[in-house]
This record gives structure tokens, sequence and C-alpha cells, in this order.
């Protein structure tokens, strides 16, 4: 079947209607989504904790020098893919900034695609681009769009069931990720407050209906606890604090994390004193009324665009001989911080970025140590500073094997140098405030990009793998076949032994990797599989003399065994 890119919703809708006796929309529990069966890859981390562990073992140290191309497929649009497929029932489900697609996942053979045409204001940076994943629940299929809607489809023949328009569109407020699933709830968080006049937000929706049914807002309106932490009141109306990548939901705590981003403006100066909350924060929230049950602030008063957004890991950890329910927190900053799921505690803290500028640790009270003079006043504006590093992570997502106890961090030693100013004269909501420049260093560091194997419960390094050339902006998926695997920016896929590092098995692709990885089964076969190309519009910066970022239409790649 071929489908036009550019038809309207109800037109798709009605297209696939042919391909309903291919699909048959299976339905799930909410236990299945806690726990799913080995061969499924329903949720962004697969589990709703996030752990982008797959239980399958067929691909192993032994088998993978076999492994081989077995199908795949563009998707016939140059945004920048950087997502997780999702899989259920032998059905891939892979989503766009417009829609979603539905495809054999033993076969790539096209079963459905939903797609809307974007409002004509949608932002660019919304339009452009695809973070997180689809969510597969109870014969349903969901998702966001650039323009700020999520919706519901069916899954077997990808008709709409709902649509429900969550952001605002007039401010530049859209979505550049899928939603998580909470105990019936979908949870999202839209992008776009770097345009300013919106304040960031988690937002719960009825998986059934569609209806709104919490919203926590990031910057606090007046009344609301934090809110008195903005000085003065008025620069709290600049926005900022988008919670623009997936969150986390664990089911044992019943709470959902989602990490925050930037201050708006950047500047601070006397303009905006206090720590700012919830900018460039971790916020838990209760699952039923969506109250702040805790929150750790990375950076207070934020004026670096230093975005604390990338997905929490929920785990089982033994930490100084005690059993805890952990949140691991990955730090643009350069560190991971370990905290109690359900209270915030912080219980430990580890740095890895070759060096440290800004956030220098944390104080015998678990507050974050600042350089305040790395700050500008009205003084210094437009003075460089080096800020390092600012990327540590991105959005790229981490897995744990609980079977050995590792981390797998993929992570940037990177620094930049930046100049920052006062927003522009006569600003108005919905205009961008920020007045900065921005100048990578790439070179600073023998390494750029890596994945980091760390001891899950001790924060100790088994293992580094450098990535030489660019910035990692692609996330993982760790096996019971002792094996991780990850895409980079070289265009290599690589199978990695877990305990050593060690590269089992690569394959260079026709693009850049900045998308995550997943593994499934269909009928007893085990399937590798990873989003690859893009317009590349992302932070990934190049070394000298690596080769430029070859872009292309966005493909799915899917491997297996013989």
């Amino acid at each position: 079947m071929t489908f036009a890119r550019r038809a309207s919703a109800k037109r798709i809708a009605l297209s696939v209607a042919v391909a309903a006796s291919l699909v048959v929309g299976s339905a799930q529990t909410v236990e299945e989504l806690t726990n799913p069966a080995p061969g499924e890859w329903p949720t962004f981390g697969r589990t709703l904790d996030n752990h982008r562990f797959s239980p399958l073992d067929q691909i192993n140290k032994e088998t993978v020098s076999d492994l081989r191309l077995n199908w795949s497929i563009s998707l016939e649009s140059a945004i920048d893919a950087q997502f997780s497929p999702v899989v259920y029932d032998g059905v891939m489900y892979l989503p766009a900034a417009d829609g979603a697609t539905a495809v054999d996942a033993a076969t790539g053979d096209r079963l459905w695609v939903y797609q809307v045409d974007l409002a004509p204001n949608t932002p660019p940076f919304t339009a452009g681009r695809m973070r997180g994943g689809l969510v597969v629940f109870d014969g349903k299929v969901f998702g966001t769009t650039g323009d700020g809607r999520v919706f519901a489809l069916d899954a077997s023949n990808g008709a709409e069931l709902w649509s429900t328009a969550v952001g605002t569109l007039d401010l530049s407020e859209g979505f550049s990720a899928g939603p998580i699933f909470a105990d019936g709830k979908i949870i999202v968080g839209p992008a776009g407050a770097d345009m300013g006049g919106v304040n960031g937000r988690v937002v719960a929706l009825d998986s059934e209906s569609g209806e709104i049914l919490w919203t926590f807002n990031t910057v606090p309106a007046p009344g609301e606890p934090g809110f008195e932490t903005w000085n003065p009141p008025t620069a709290a109306q600049y926005g900022g604090a988008s919670a623009w990548t997936p969150g986390v939901y664990d089911p044992v705590t019943r709470t959902v994390i989602y990490g925050t981003g930037n201050a708006i403006p950047w500047w601070a100066g006397a303009h905006r004193e206090g720590d700012n909350l919830y900018v460039a924060s971790y916020v838990a929230l209760d699952i039923d009324t969506g109250a702040l049950k805790w929150y750790h602030q990375a950076v207070p008063r934020e004026e670096w665009d230093i975005d604390t957004i990338n997905t929490p890991v929920v785990a089982d950890l033994t930490i100084d001989g005690q059993e805890r329910r952990v949140a691991i927190l990955a730090l643009v900053t350069g560190y991971v911080v370990w905290v109690d799921a359900d209270t915030g505690e912080l219980l430990q803290w580890e740095g890895y970025n070759p060096e440290f500028t800004i956030h220098l640790g944390y104080d015998e009270n678990g507050k974050s140590i600042i350089n305040d003079d790395m700050r500008w006043t009205e003084e210094t504006a437009g003075e460089v500073h080096l800020v390092c590093p600012l990327r540590w992570v991105d959005y790229e997502p981490a897995a744990l094997d609980p079977e050995r106890g590792i981390y797998f961090r993929p992570n940037t030693h990177e620094c930049y140098e930046m100049a920052n100013n006062p927003p522009p004269a006569g600003w108005q909501p919905g205009e961008s405030a920020i007045n900065a420049a921005l100048t990578p260093l790439p070179d600073r560091f023998d390494r750029l990009g890596g994945l980091t194997a760390i001891n899950a419960a001790t924060g100790e390094v088994v293992w580094d793998f450098p990535v030489d050339g660019y910035s990692q902006r692609s996330g993982v998926v760790a096996t019971a076949g002792g094996l991780v695997f990850m895409g980079s920016a070289d265009r290599v896929f690589r199978a990695f032994d877990s305990d050593t590092g060690e590269v089992l098995w690569q394959q260079r692709l026709p693009a850049y990797i900045a998308g995550n990885p997943i593994s499934y089964a269909v009928d007893g076969k085990q399937y590798v599989a990873v989003p690859v190309g893009g317009a590349g519009n992302i932070m990934i910066a190049r070394q000298t003399g690596a080769p430029e970022l070859v872009t292309s239409e966005v493909m799915v790649f899917v491997f297996s065994l013989p």
C-alpha cells in the first residue's frame, strides 16, 4: 500500500480501513504494561519504570556475530528521529510529529498510517522532531503531535478515537515527545516554553476519553507553592521549565517523575532572583492528583540553558546495605544522582564529566553547589563564560540490566563558551526572550561521545567506550543475552558485551543515528530495531576532522539471526 504524505486525518482513517483485517488490536491490562511479556515492547522504556531491558536471549554473545538485516522501511519524512519504536502483538508502531505508522513487525509491511495536517503556526521545533514513543494499551495507540494534540487511535486500523488539544499553539507550545502510561492515564509534557510566555507543565489525560484530569505547572502560578521563589514575581511571566522529554512512572510508589527545562530568559541578573522553582529540576507527582511529592533541583536560578530533562530509571537497589526503591537521575551537568523514589531523599551522587564549571556537586544537606562566579550581572553582560558541561546527557535514554546490576549511560564530554545578555527590549509573550551566543568546544577532551557502564548500586564505572568524533545522542537497549545495543552519529550500530564493553558486532548504516534501539520477538524470533537518519537539526557536536553528519529520510532497520 502507498499513502499520500499530506492527507488529512479523516482521509487516512478511510484509506486504512482495508488494512483492518491485517491487524488485530489486542486488549491489555495495566499489569501487562507493568510486566510486559518477554517479546513485547509496548511503551518507550518497555517497562513503565524505563529499564529498556529485554529479557530475550536468542541473540547473545555467542550468536550476535551472525546478526544480519531482516527488513527496513523509510517513513518518507526527514524530521529529527529521536524516538523508540514500540511493538505489541506482532505490530510495530512508529511515531511522527504529525501522526503514527503501523507496520508488520516481522516483515516491515505497512499496515496503516494516521496523519494530520499540522496547524500553519506549528513551531518548527516541534513540527520537525519526535522524541519518546507511542503507547499501546487496551487496543489503542496513544501519541502526540507537533501542534499540541494528544490522540488515541484504534490499534487495528488507525482510526482516530479521540484528540485533545493541550498545547498553547499561539505561544509556540506543541509536543516534541510522545506520552507515557500511568495507571490508566496518559501523561504528557508540552515543549516550547523557550519562546516565552507559557509555563511548562505536566498533564494527565484519561485514556478512555482524552479528558484532562490534572495539570502540574512546572513554573508555579500565583498562589501555588514555589511561586515565592521567583523574585520579582513578574519574572515568572516569561515561562520556561518545559517537560519536553518522556518522564517515567513508578507503579510501586505510584509516582510520576518528569525532568524540566531551562528558565526563560536565560538571563537572570537582577531580572530574576531566587531559586526559580521548578526549572532545571525533576518533579515527582502523585499519579491520582498531580500533587507534588518531591522535587530535585539540579541548578537553582538556572541561567545557562541547563535543561534537566533526561528520562529517569526507577529500580530496587541496595544502597549502603539497605534495600531501597530508587530513582536514578542523570543530570546534564555531568552527575548521576540516586534518590528515594517515594520521598526524593538524596542517597548518593557521582560526577562523570572531566570538567565542572557551573554545578560543583552537593553540600551536606543535599543542595546543589553552584559556582556563582559564573553568573552574569548587568555590569558583566556579554562576557564569555565556560559552561562545562552543557549537555553531558540530553534526551537519549539509558538502560538498566537488573541481572548484572549495570546502568548503561550514553553521554557526551562537552563544553561550550557562552555569552549572555538581557532579553530584547519590548519583549512580548510568544517572542523569543533569549539573547545569548553559544560556541561549542568539541575538541576540549580526547573523547566526545561515548557509553559508560556504571554499577547501578555504587556508581563505580565498570567500563567506558568512546565514540570519537561526535556527541552521543542515541539511547541504548540491554538484553538478557549479555548485550547492549547503541547507534551513534558516526552511522555505526554496535552490539557491546555487557560485562566488558567489547564490541561484538557492528554495522554501518546509511545515515546518522539519534533514535533509540529496542528488541522484541514475533513467533519466537528475536529482532533488534533502530531508527536511523533524519534532518540533523539537533545538538550533535563534531570534532575537528570528523566527517559531516550524513542526513536522510527517517528509516527503521531491523536485524535478526538467519
